[in-house]
């Protein structure tokens, strides 16, 4: 009996949030695991920047929103700004509670290194 190669199609998808080592930015998500897809990262939020889960109000995360809804990759997972909108103004202004619903939404682990 032949034994089947192990491919990543058959593990759990996951992404890592750590401190980005990039000039400027706040985070790095590195997506393992990814069907059909190398590992890769993206960098997002700006590393002095204050969000809504650094205290911004509800009117000033709605500001933000109408400023990005139309920006490039803003649904899109392989983008920056996907993550910012997700995990910096997300529903709480609490990162772990934004990780869980970034997690459910999109059916992956996520490890917190941060």
């Amino acid at each position: 009996m032949y034994k089947s190669k192990k491919n990543n199609d058959n593990k759990k998808k996951k992404i890592i949030l750590e401190k980005s080592d990039k000039k400027g930015k706040r985070f790095k998500v590195s997506m393992i695991n990814f069907p059909n897809m190398k590992e890769h990262s993206h960098h997002f939020g700006g590393k002095d920047s204050k969000t809504f889960i650094d205290s911004r109000t509800k009117k000033e995360k709605d500001a933000w929103f109408a400023r990005h809804k139309n920006d490039k990759g803003f649904n899109n997972i392989h983008s920056g700004i996907y993550y910012s909108k997700n995990l910096l103004w997300g529903e709480n202004k609490n990162l772990s509670k934004n990780i869980k619903d970034l997690e459910k939404k999109m059916n992956v682990d996520i490890v917190n290194k941060t």
